[in-house]
């Protein structure tokens, strides 16, 4: 009986580990094709303000806006920054 117990306890702990995994939040896809319009579009020399260009990328990509914003916030600002001084450089 002890040996069945044990197998069962292994089991759920076995069950259990991809919850974790699955608790990580996935990226949306579309994200990445965002930051890179927005780029394109702040590198144009008739280009509008950040916020405003953001605005319309959410609107446009039908994007889940706090979402995104929280996404640039935290890993897109890295992304947007290269993204950027890569179009000046081109650009200029």
């Amino acid at each position: 009986m002890a040996a069945s117990r044990g197998r069962q306890g292994r089991q759920g702990v076995a069950q259990g580990a991809p919850a974790a995994v699955a608790a990580v939040p996935e990226i949306d896809p579309a994200f990445h094709r965002a930051i890179l319009k927005i780029a394109l579009e702040l590198r144009k020399p008739s280009a509008r303000s950040y916020d405003a260009v953001v605005d319309e990328t959410i609107r446009t990509l039908r994007l889940d806006g706090a979402a995104f914003r929280h996404y640039l916030g935290e890993n897109g600002a890295r992304n947007m920054s290269l993204l950027l001084a890569t179009a000046r450089r081109i650009g200029s």
